[in-house]
């Protein structure tokens, strides 16, 4: 607590005690909260996700590497194909994401692994694949969920 009085030589005096105290307390070691994206659905979508990964990690792991290598390869590939079919395409690097159709948001956190899809339309139950998926595999399954021709 700071205590201020008239004389501003005593002012100057708590203040640069109060901010010894507050520059001398310990730092919290709880890690910064990863931002949840929202993804606002108004027609037929698919949300491919990846964990996030930093340089450290994907040179300890090779196979994680090449997964994301993968996943960045088909995503590439599928996105303007489903885009002329009128499916919007979105990529994203985080374990959960939130899906608002009209009012109602709905949070989807990974639970059978960390890489997939996630296929969505306002209407119907959301349908997820997990895995690196082919452009061909999201194509195919993009014409079963949503009944479109992506060719």
């Amino acid at each position: 607590m700071v205590y201020i009085w008239l004389d501003m030589n005593r002012l100057t005096v708590v203040f640069g005690v109060a901010t010894i105290c507050l520059l001398s307390a310990p730092i919290s070691s709880v890690p910064a909260t990863e931002k949840v994206p929202i993804i606002v659905i108004e027609g037929r979508t698919v949300v491919a996700f990846f964990p996030p990964a930093n340089k450290p990690e994907l040179e300890k792991d090779p196979d994680l590497n090449e997964a994301l290598a993968d996943f960045q390869v088909y995503a590439k590939r599928v996105r303007e194909p489903l885009k002329r079919a009128g499916v919007e395409f979105h990529a994203l690097y985080a374990h959960s994401f939130k899906v608002r159709l009209g009012r109602t948001v709905t949070t989807f956190r990974t639970t059978k692994a960390d890489v997939g899809y996630y296929f969505v339309v306002p209407g119907k139950k959301p349908r997820i694949e997990y895995g690196v998926k082919t452009d061909a595999d999201l194509l195919r399954t993009a014409n079963e969920y949503f009944g479109i021709s992506s060719r």
